[in-house]
């Protein structure tokens, strides 16, 4: 199975809006920058994808999937 591919199937690409889905984080929302070797490289962003912060953190693309503590694909970006 590919590295940047979630468990439920969905390709991890640049561009792409994702939402986690840890209550602590109160409806925070990502923008995929970049993807490699399992990894995404992601910025702050709004529900549309304008970025809203300058600070990049990397995610473990076999964490993006839906559960109490992972992530939401929610759509590619419209910036």
């Amino acid at each position: 199975m590919n590295e940047n591919v979630t468990k439920e199937g969905i390709a991890v690409k640049p561009g792409q809006v994702w939402r986690d889905l840890d209550k602590r984080m109160h409806n925070r929302h990502v923008l995929i920058v970049e993807v490699a070797d399992g990894k995404a490289t992601v910025q702050d962003c709004d529900a549309n994808g304008r970025g809203i912060a300058t600070r990049f953190t990397k995610l473990s693309v076999a964490r993006m999937h839906k559960s109490g503590t992972g992530w939401a694909f929610v759509s590619d970006s419209k910036y």
